[in-house]
């Protein structure tokens, strides 16, 4: 825990004992809230801010706002900023910023194949991403090469940046697995890590690292991602399509996990498949193999055979999902995974075939992941703001930094197309 965070949780700690009245719970609560609106517009802040301008940002008072900030930058987030170039005659007011660089947060995604890590500031902004193939073997310690990625990832932070303090931990980290977790945090089931079957991974790690550790499956914060980044929608389906076929949904603004944290797992159902080509062990299978590229290059430049291929993908594929969009309604279908980058090349079928099958006068947008190759891995890192929130501010409920992580850049194209068709 930061000192930042202990500074802020240590009276919500002295809170929860038997001696305190309601009163000092009520005023811990207000503490804590007052520290959260100040910590969030000077996070969102443009320019250093005077405690008049936090006064009248925030409708607090002017002596509640210097407690507030006496409390941020002791603790760290906060500090005094130079003053100001000022024509006005007499003692420049104090202005204020905040100094996110103090604690850094952790995105990692792991798969057959591929490790990959996402670092950024406590402020959301990306300061180093690194990522380690993997040649699929099952003895390959998975644990360990991702404990190696993110303490690599924080190092390269602390000792490649002038100025900074060491960060030897980050404050919380959050993973995205593939397959099914059970309330425990326990991967019961993972088609592309067998041998994490039974293993709570967080708890694995947390020991490790010695910070928070956040899991959720892949495609549950891909579509948590693509939900707050990309369009508004309140409902919304994501359909990830690569080697693998797979769904998760959002309903109301919210992950549906359902009672079980089965929602969505359709791949679940015994002797379910996708399609005739498809199977839950290998996945699909085209003309061209295991690889698509191949068929959906052919199909862009107009080859009659790998375009009735594809839509035959399609007509195959749209029962399940038009059954999907009867049942949520959602106002988003967003194709993600590697076939994603296909384009108008699989939404075009894609969307002749549900349009043949939903007899509605409205239907759902059907549209391409914005994050293609990086929807996992931001869900995981703005899973750790949401979920590691009081690690990392010792502030319940300090919303994700999405409007950095809006504007951040995705992953380098070469990495990209090494991934295309392959997740």
């Amino acid at each position: 825990m930061t000192q930042f965070a202990k500074r802020f949780s240590d009276p919500t700690n002295a809170a929860r004992s038997r001696d305190r009245s309601t009163a000092d719970l009520a005023a811990a609560a207000v503490r804590q809230t007052n520290a959260r609106d100040c910590l969030m517009i000077l996070l969102n802040a443009e320019e250093p801010l005077t405690v008049a301008d936090l006064t009248s940002r925030t409708g607090l008072s002017r002596p509640t706002v210097d407690a507030v900030l006496h409390d941020l930058i002791a603790a760290g987030p906060v500090r005094t900023a130079e003053p100001s170039d000022s024509c006005t005659p007499g003692r420049p007011a104090r202005r204020f910023v905040a100094d996110p660089s103090t604690t850094l947060v952790a995105g990692v995604e792991v798969g057959a194949h591929v490790v990959r890590c996402t670092v950024s500031d406590a402020g959301g902004s990306i300061v180093s991403r690194v990522c380690r193939r993997l040649d699929g073997d099952a003895a390959t310690d998975r644990l360990e090469v991702i404990t190696e990625l993110v303490t690599s990832a924080v190092e390269h932070r602390s000792t490649g940046t002038a100025g900074h303090r060491p960060h030897p931990r980050p404050a919380a980290v959050g993973l995205a697995v593939p397959g099914i977790l059970d309330h425990d945090q326990r991967l019961v089931r993972s088609g592309q890590l067998p041998e994490w079957t039974g293993v709570r991974p967080g708890a694995e790690l947390s020991r490790r690292l010695g910070c928070a550790v956040l899991v959720e499956t892949d495609l549950k914060l891909a579509a948590y991602a693509e939900h707050h980044l990309g369009d508004i929608a309140g409902n919304l389906i994501y359909l990830h399509l690569g080697r693998r076929i797979a769904v998760a949904l959002m309903v109301d603004d919210q992950i549906l996990q359902g009672r079980n944290r089965m929602a969505g797992e359709l791949g679940a159902q015994r002797g379910m498949r996708w399609t005739p080509s498809y199977d839950d062990g290998g996945g699909l299978c085209w003309s061209t193999g295991r690889e698509a590229r191949p068929l959906f290059d052919r199909a862009a430049a107009g080859d009659h055979r790998a375009l009735a291929e594809i839509d035959a993908f399609c007509e195959q594929l749209a029962p399940r999902l038009a059954t999907l969009a009867l049942t949520l309604d959602p106002e988003l279908v967003i194709v993600g995974g590697g076939l994603s980058r296909a384009g108008r090349t699989l939404l075009g079928p894609l969307a002749r075939q549900l349009d043949r099958l939903l007899d509605l006068p409205v239907r759902p947008e059907l549209t391409t992941s914005r994050l293609t190759s990086d929807a996992s891995v931001t869900g995981a890192l703005a899973y750790a703001f949401e979920r590691g929130s009081e690690q990392i501010f010792g502030l319940p409920a300090v919303p994700p930094p999405w409007r950095r992580l809006r504007t951040a850049p995705e992953t380098d194209p070469r990495t990209q197309a090494d991934r295309a068709g392959t997740q």
